[in-house]
């Protein structure tokens, strides 16, 4: 389709782990076209961040030619946590960084430190972006000239200019007024031009400057917002960047938290300024529909998360196996990515339906575990639901029953690409500021309540949830200890590990 010339748009791209999603966005956030290709984070590691820019460029290429004379602005926005080591012409130095790589573990002690805070701080982990950053120094023996988000990047390789998005920049800057920033740097050793200056997410960047590079061409002089990443955008896009909004992000992970005026402090929750005057609390887990596509992936011979609930909604088993779902550790409200996934009361007559079944209720148990670390699990209080998977009615459904919370969600599963855009247009002066620009969303919402019989039945199966849980957590610190105790067998020439004995 082409965009109405009259009808202007924004050229909005969604870079997540599963789809590189890009549409034509209204400056309301009404998304009139969205075109989906397989996400180039999903190939194999390591991964190139040329060929990334590569599949972006081309999926905003075809935008460009569908929106006719209608483009105002390009707004891209994806995956946070997602790293790019750079140079000093912005040429990558190693392949990115992905959200899911644990890289930085060892250094999550000597981070935690830099800043002040007792080991173990949440959001002082593996996937620190300073863990990473000194792990990358260690790895490849050279500092580069910047760390970016891949999305910073990118609006690089458009623009010719990298800054940090002033979000993102909320997740490393200190809490404590006294500390700054460069003194954190430099305790780990780190000069402090390698974090690019900040700008606000609804701010310009600058034209597209084809005349550089041909390729650009059809792109040429059309600007670009800063944005900022993914659950910022969808916040915005739902219309839940507001004061009391809690929230929560359906993606292949899983993002929940609320907004206040102050900052405030909670066990495994991280605080982080939003927007002038508005704190977000809470976080990412690393559970979500990407855990639903891994079971049907690997029992269903499907790649579509929508399967797993289906399977799920079928089960008629009265005794469902309880699972605990963290195949790739826990971020929020637990930071340990040592975590394994596992199942447990399973039998013979459990059929994949049932296995599909616990792990549904799993992983929605593990993110009440999440609201109620949040302590926003109360009377007359409201969760907005956004990204792909408020689409799908029995994971809403079963969200709201096993949260005892009504749920409200959009129209559109794109709220993303929405909320990119939104940024853009007001960037582009189209609203006074990001709340006149959800003000003026077209408002087509549905309200999902819960089941009363089926929240009492998560009741029990949180407590159970918990039981499971702790047992883990503490079998795997004792695992540790023991591994660490155990001596190292000795090698030698003649006794060599797998040596052929023949």
């Amino acid at each position: 389709m082409a965009a109405d010339a009259g009808n202007h748009v924004v050229l909005a791209l969604d870079l997540g782990s599963t789809w590189l999603k890009g549409g034509l966005v209204r400056p309301d956030g009404i998304v009139l076209h969205v075109e989906r290709v397989a996400s180039p984070l999903r190939a194999s590691r390591p991964l190139d961040a040329e060929a990334v820019w590569q599949e972006v460029l081309a999926l905003l290429l075809r935008l460009r030619a569908l929106s006719g004379q209608a483009a105002q602005a390009i707004a891209v926005t994806g995956a946070t946590r997602t790293h790019v080591f750079v140079d000093a012409a912005g040429r990558p130095l190693a392949p990115v960084c992905c959200w899911d790589d644990p890289c930085g573990a060892q250094w999550a002690a000597a981070v935690a430190k830099a800043y002040g805070l007792p080991d173990g701080t949440p959001g002082m982990g593996a996937f620190h972006p300073l863990a990473r950053l000194r792990e990358h120094v260690h790895t490849h023996r050279t500092v580069p000239q910047a760390m970016a988000e891949l999305k910073d990047w990118l609006n690089f390789r458009l623009t010719g200019r990298l800054v940090t998005d002033a979000v993102v920049l909320g997740r490393i800057a200190p809490e404590d007024g006294a500390l700054s920033l460069t003194r954190v740097l430099s305790r780990l050793g780190l000069p402090g031009h390698v974090i690019p200056p900040p700008a606000a997410p609804d701010a310009l960047l600058g034209p597209v400057d084809g005349a550089s590079d041909q390729k650009l061409a059809a792109l040429h002089g059309l600007p670009v917002a800063v944005g900022s990443f993914d659950t910022w955008a969808s916040c915005l896009g739902m219309g839940a960047l507001r004061e009391g909004s809690i929230y929560d992000v359906s993606g292949t992970t899983q993002v929940l938290g609320l907004f206040s005026r102050e900052p405030r402090r909670m066990p495994g929750m991280v605080s982080m300024s939003w927007a002038p005057g508005l704190w977000q609390l809470g976080g990412p887990c690393q559970t979500g529909m990407g855990t639903l596509a891994w079971y049907a992936r690997t029992f269903l011979d499907s790649e579509d998360p929508a399967d797993t609930l289906s399977a799920a909604a079928s089960s008629t088993a009265h005794d469902t196996p309880l699972c605990l779902p963290y195949l790739s550790g826990e971020r929020m409200p637990l930071w340990d990515s040592t975590l394994s996934a596992s199942f447990h009361g399973v039998k013979s007559h459990h059929s994949r339906a049932d296995m599909a079944l616990g792990l549904v209720e799993g992983l929605v148990l593990a993110h009440r575990l999440a609201l109620d670390a949040m302590q926003v699990r109360r009377p007359h209080a409201v969760l907005r639901m956004g990204g792909g998977g408020s689409q799908l009615q029995y994971w809403v459904q079963t969200r709201a029953d096993a949260f005892a919370m009504p749920i409200v969600t959009g129209a559109s599963g794109e709220s993303a690409l929405a909320g990119a855009a939104m940024a853009a247009a007001t960037a582009l002066g189209a609203h006074a500021g990001l709340d006149a620009a959800q003000s003026a969303m077209e408002q087509h919402e549905t309200r999902v309540l819960p089941c009363e019989a089926r929240s009492a039945y998560f009741n029990d199966r949180a407590k159970n949830f918990s039981i499971m849980l702790n047992f883990l957590q503490d079998a795997g610190s004792a695992a540790r200890l023991d591994a660490q105790a155990q001596p190292q067998a000795p090698v030698s020439a003649g006794c060599q590990r797998g040596a052929d004995r023949t």
